[in-house]
């Protein structure tokens, strides 16, 4: 896997009712830039290899309560697992 950087511009969580925790949806946009970076890639980069080409995306995923998994830390709520992910390159 290469080096990656995020700059995240939006991110919105809102609970799915239902359970108890409920579960959430996430959804996050912003831009990637996948490698070194511009100046620590190779010159010979190409549109079908964007290393080190900031691209831009957008991620919805849910977050799912996970009944069976004990608390760690008292006071501990819930713990969450990703029960769907998807993410779409927009540029």
């Amino acid at each position: 896997m290469p080096v990656t950087k995020h700059e995240i511009q939006s991110l919105d969580c809102h609970p799915i009712p239902g359970t108890s925790p409920p579960s959430l949806l996430v959804s996050v946009s912003g831009s990637v830039v996948h490698g070194q970076g511009p100046s620590g890639n190779p010159t010979h980069r190409t549109p079908r290899n964007p290393e080190g080409y900031p691209r831009v995306f957008s991620q919805t995923f849910m977050l799912v309560p996970d009944p069976t998994a004990p608390a760690t830390k008292p006071g501990e709520l819930a713990k969450y697992y990703v029960s769907a992910d998807a993410i779409r390159f927009v540029g």
